[in-house]
């Protein structure tokens, strides 16, 4: 089997995923794009990471698709950088892995959709919890014998919350911590539920953000399912935020809980059943909290599987992110618009 040679545009979480591929059988990262010097400083320099990565490194994304004969190449870009590249490697027909969020707001987003579709070359977005086997199980069940999802409840907390200069609230950008971050929730949320309806949503700027940077919020779906959630910042960096996801369904319920990104653990049972299952999984470490994503989206190369997350799961996730951030500024009920 022929290895795919991968290419990785920004190394600030591009860094994870040079460590992911190490991981994976049949793929490797033979260059990386980073035109940030002190990034490249902070990493012991650009001649120590090429020689201990065993790849190369342009300062240019495009001067690496034409030097190199990628198979693919993954953008670990803030969003306001992305459309430039999406079409440069679309044009070049390389299958891209984008960075999470998808976009800065909806109109971006949608715009982003319509680029993609434009080019003959798959596009796969890095939400690595969809992927991860305790969550594959469950969506699995649930299209078998626990039957499909009616009510839900999720958490995602963490201690770290970026101070208030931080790009992280760049409205042009990354438009705050609950789209940067807590897409992984709502994608989750959707991935088991379907296209969500509306938010409402209470909140606030609790450590001092320009923005909201925690929420709790009631999803409601257009299936006629709802759930609950929790997320934000404002936790500790030493205490887990408890269980990921509660859902109950037609036929019975599920928990699936683990180290707050890590879901490892999956207790599930039918209504009538006298004792619940419980099947445990491999997590992968949180620094490489991107292996099943990436095994899904090299399957695409190699194979030509479907994409685990498509460009649309992409705007559905911001799309609810700036509702619920919505509803907690206005105190409304938000449509969630995508």
């Amino acid at each position: 089997m022929a290895s795919i040679k991968l290419g990785i545009v920004g190394l600030g979480l591009g860094q994870w995923m040079v460590e992911t591929v190490k991981k994976i059988e049949g793929a490797q990262v033979v260059a990386a794009a980073e035109n940030m010097p002190a990034r490249l400083d902070s990493m012991g320099g650009a001649e120590a990471y090429e020689k201990e990565n065993d790849l190369r490194l342009y300062q240019e994304a495009d001067q690496m698709m034409d030097d190199e004969s990628l198979d693919a190449i993954a953008l670990a870009v803030m969003p306001k950088h992305r459309r430039a590249l999406i079409e440069s490697a679309g044009n070049r027909g390389l299958p891209m892995l984008i960075e999470k969020p998808w976009a800065g707001n909806v109109q971006i987003g949608r715009e982003l959709v319509e680029l993609c579709h434009s080019f003959d070359a798959p596009c796969q977005i890095e939400f690595p919890l969809r992927c991860m086997p305790a969550m594959v199980r469950l969506r699995e069940l649930m299209t078998g014998n626990l039957g499909k999802g009616w009510m839900a409840n999720a958490n995602l907390m963490m201690g770290w919350c970026p101070p208030p200069e931080s790009k992280h609230w760049d409205a042009e950008n990354h438009n705050g911590l609950l789209n940067e971050c807590y897409v992984h929730l709502f994608d989750t949320l959707a991935f088991l539920l379907g296209r969500p309806k509306s938010a409402f949503s209470f909140g606030g700027s609790f450590r001092g953000s320009p923005m909201p940077d925690a929420a709790a919020a009631v999803i409601e779906f257009e299936s006629g399912a709802s759930a609950s959630l929790t997320c934000g910042g404002i936790g500790a960096a030493s205490v887990d935020g408890g269980h990921l996801l509660e859902i109950w369904t037609e036929n019975g319920l599920a928990r699936v809980s683990g180290r707050q990104w890590l879901p490892d653990t999956l207790e599930w049972a039918l209504r009538e059943a006298k004792e619940p299952t419980v099947e445990r999984f491999h997590a992968p470490e949180r620094f490489t909290l991107m292996e099943y994503n990436m095994r899904a989206f090299f399957n695409t190369v190699r194979r030509g599987d479907p994409v685990a997350a498509t460009p649309e799961d992409g705007l559905i996730a911001t799309a609810m992110a700036m509702a619920i951030q919505e509803s907690i500024i206005t105190g409304n009920r938000v449509s969630v618009d995508c």
